[in-house]
C-alpha cells in the first residue's frame, strides 16, 4: 500500500502537471507560422482583409488566404478553456485528498473519473480539430503569400512549418496516456482496499498493527 499510496501523490501532481502543458501549448499555438499568417492581414475599420487572394487547387478548390488566422481563434480559445478545466480538475483531485487518502470514498472516485474522463474527452476532442485545423493550414495559398516577399513596402513573413500544429498531437497523447494512468491507479488502489479489508475480516495483524 506505502508504494501505491507514495505513486498516487505522483500522479495527482502529474494531472496538475499535464493540465498546465494543456494551457500552455494553447498560448504558444498561434505563434510561428499562425503568427507570420496574422501579420499578413489588414484592419480596415471593422474588415479585416488579406494581403494576398487565394486561388484555386489542381482540382479547382478555392485555396485559403491569411483571414484563416482569425477563422481558427475560436479552436485556440477553446483549448485555452480545456486547459484551465484540466487544471481545475486536477485540483479537483487535492481537494477531495485523493492524493493521500488510505482508502478512497465516493468523493474519490467522482473526482478520479471526472479528471481522467474530462481530460481523454477533451483531448480526443483537441486531437480531432487540431489535425482539421493542420489540413486547413495546409491548404493555403502558399504561392500567393509568397508573393508578398515581392513587395519591398511589406515586411516579408512567411512559414510553411507546421511545427506547433504537430506538438499538439504530443501534447494531448500525452494527456491522454497520463489519464488512462490515472485510471490504473484507482483499479491498484481498489485492488488493495480488498486485500485490506480481507486481511481485517480475517482478523490478521502486521507488526503489531491492524492492517
Amino acid at each position: 500500500m506505502k508504494a501505491q499510496m507514495k505513486f498516487q501523490k505522483w500522479m495527482c501532481l502529474s494531472m496538475i502537471i499535464v493540465g498546465a502543458l494543456a494551457l500552455l501549448y494553447a498560448f504558444f499555438y498561434m505563434t510561428g507560422s499562425m503568427s507570420e499568417l496574422g501579420q499578413s492581414i489588414d484592419t480596415l475599420g471593422t474588415n479585416r482583409i488579406s494581403r494576398f487572394d487565394a486561388g484555386y487547387d489542381e482540382n479547382g478548390n478555392l485555396l485559403n488566404d491569411a483571414l484563416l488566422y482569425d477563422d481558427m481563434q475560436s479552436f485556440n480559445t477553446m483549448m485555452m478553456y480545456f486547459g484551465i478545466a484540466m487544471i481545475l480538475l486536477a485540483v479537483l483531485l487535492y481537494v477531495t485528498a485523493c492524493n493521500k487518502r488510505r482508502n478512497y470514498y465516493i468523493s474519490n472516485y467522482v473526482a478520479t473519473g471526472l479528471c481522467a474522463g474530462g481530460n481523454i474527452i477533451m483531448s480526443i476532442v483537441c486531437l480531432i480539430l487540431n489535425g482539421y485545423w493542420r489540413n486547413e493550414f495546409l491548404r493555403l495559398d502558399f504561392e500567393a503569400w509568397k508573393e508578398l516577399l515581392d513587395d519591398p513596402l511589406i515586411v516579408p513573413h512567411y512559414s510553411e512549418s507546421t511545427f506547433w500544429f504537430d506538438i499538439g498531437f504530443a501534447v494531448y497523447a500525452i494527456v491522454i496516456v497520463a489519464s488512462i494512468i490515472l485510471i490504473l491507479n484507482l483499479v491498484w488502489k481498489i485492488m488493495l482496499m480488498k486485500g485490506e479489508k480481507q486481511l481485517l475480516s480475517n482478523g490478521f495483524v502486521t507488526g503489531g498493527e491492524t492492517v
